[in-house]
């Protein structure tokens, strides 16, 4: 998979803010970055989605805040900075089939392209890539169980949720092992699609929350 990737000077003009605020971006987790000695990259795809859909300001809420605002719906996108905390990001590179045995075997939920599919969002989902919300438990496991590896531009995102966040999420998990994937609620989904650089995905998630109200 080749990624163009842009220097934070590059960034910045693009997103109309300064290059050491794309850096705080990109070390905070809400732009993907990878790093080459003391310079960040940055794929041009995320800057595109985050330009599309740069959203307003304001106080990240806790986990266990942010998952009730997503379980209750409704969710405002251009409130997606308040929804930071709801789960660390990772990136991993593994197969398709480890990412599809982690989505019917164990306690997980689908999201992104695969998520916003089953919920009935007229996607393709191509390519190697996706989404999955896990607990905090799981994702230390998740090495015994597949081959994986990290990987800043990797195009599986692990989301890892905070226990005592997921244990909220009991109730949407309470179908596991009736052969079908779990899958995030339609805000999360949402807010997942706004990270891709397709402007299909970024219509998909608007569908989404849209369906909400």
């Amino acid at each position: 998979m080749v990624v163009d990737l842009l220097s934070l000077a590059d960034a910045s003009a693009l997103l109309g803010v300064s290059p050491e605020r794309v850096r705080q971006l990109v070390v905070g987790g809400q732009l993907p970055g990878v790093k080459f000695g003391n310079a960040w990259a940055i794929p041009r795809d995320a800057l595109a989605a985050r330009r599309w859909q740069p959203g307003r300001r304001g106080r990240p809420l806790s986990p266990m805040r942010a998952w009730a605002r997503l379980l209750a719906g409704g969710v405002d996108l251009a409130e997606r900075s308040q929804f930071l905390h709801r789960a660390e990001l990772f990136r991993y590179q593994m197969s398709r089939a480890d990412l599809d045995a982690l989505s019917a075997r164990y306690p997980v939920l689908v999201s992104g392209v695969a998520g916003a599919i089953e919920h009935g969002e007229p996607l393709i989902r191509s390519g190697t890539g996706g989404d999955l919300y896990v607990p905090e438990s799981f994702h230390e496991r998740l090495p015994q169980l597949v081959a994986m590896f990290a990987d800043p531009l990797g195009s599986v995102s692990i989301r890892v949720v905070p226990e005592e966040a997921w244990r909220m999420l009991g109730e949407a998990l309470s179908d596991l092992g009736h052969g079908r994937p779990i899958v995030a609620p339609r805000s999360a989904v949402a807010l997942d699609l706004l990270d891709s650089g397709d402007p299909r995905h970024w219509i998909a998630a608007e569908h989404l929350v849209r369906g909400e109200r």
